[in-house]
Parts: C-alpha cells; structure tokens; sequence
C-alpha cells in the first residue's frame, strides 16, 4: 500500500497538478475541446475521428466502446436517436495538463428532437488527452447523467 501511495506521490508533478502550465498549451487545448465540439455537431464520424487514438476507450451511452469502430457505432447510435442534436461542453475544469498529457472534466449539453419531441439535458464529462506527433488526441471520454 505504502508503495502505491509513494506511486501516486512521485506523480503529482509528472501529471501537472504543480507549477505553471504553459499557455500556449492551454489555448492548444481550449482550441482542441471546441474543435471537437464542432466536429461531433457535424455528425459525421469521418471529422470525429481524427481528434481520436485509435484505441480510444469511450464510455457512453450506457456501454463501452473500445476503438474506432465501435466508437463510431456509438456515435451514430446518438445521432440516430436525435438526429438534429446540437452538443456542448461548458464549465471545462482541467485536473491536469502537461507537454503531452491533459485531464478535464466538465458539463456537457445536448438538445434535439426525437420522434418529434423536444428533448434536451445535460450531464458530467471526463476527457483524457494524449498529445501525439504534435496533435491532441481523445485517449478516453466518459459521459454520465447525475442521478
């Protein structure tokens, strides 16, 4: 126990909860969030998937998704189900932030028509990135709905 401890320790810094974080990393990021953002109200995965490792691990829509096939079919499960949504993300908190890794968590909307019916909310987000020959990617995404 005293090991792992003494693990999570020697850490802190490597993750990036101590010092100054780089700004032009920052705006890196902040550019990146809503690159995504954009991409997803596109609704189309073809402009998702670049901002993706490819063996991402997604958790949303009540399930598991591991890699970029069945990340896409979670996708377009969502954009099926409402076919008009309009996606957000507000309120982004970043944990940690480093030259190559970054953690945030935030609030996510969403709001759009299902079955002719007006349907909107919002939920709590989490998003690892990891920065790959120059460029942000999506490690893990996790969505949830507070009880």
């Amino acid at each position: 126990m005293f090991k792992l401890f003494l693990c999570l320790l020697c850490s802190i810094p490597v993750l990036g909860f101590a010092g100054k974080v780089d700004p032009e990393t920052k705006q890196e990021l902040a550019t990146f969030m809503q690159q995504y953002v954009t991409a997803t109200n596109s609704h189309n995965f073809a402009n998702v998937q670049p901002l993706l490792q490819p063996d991402a691990v997604y958790w949303f829509n009540k399930k598991e998704s591991r890699g970029l096939p069945e990340i896409e079919a979670s996708f377009n499960e969502s954009w099926n189900y409402l076919p008009d949504e309009v996606y957000g993300i507000e309120d982004i908190t970043w944990l940690s932030i480093d030259k190559r890794i970054a953690t945030c968590i935030y609030t996510y909307t969403y709001q759009g028509t299902h079955n002719g019916k007006s349907i909107q909310g919002k939920g709590r987000g989490t998003t690892i990135l990891v920065k790959e020959n120059g460029n942000w990617k999506i490690a893990h995404e996790h969505l949830s709905i507070p009880q």
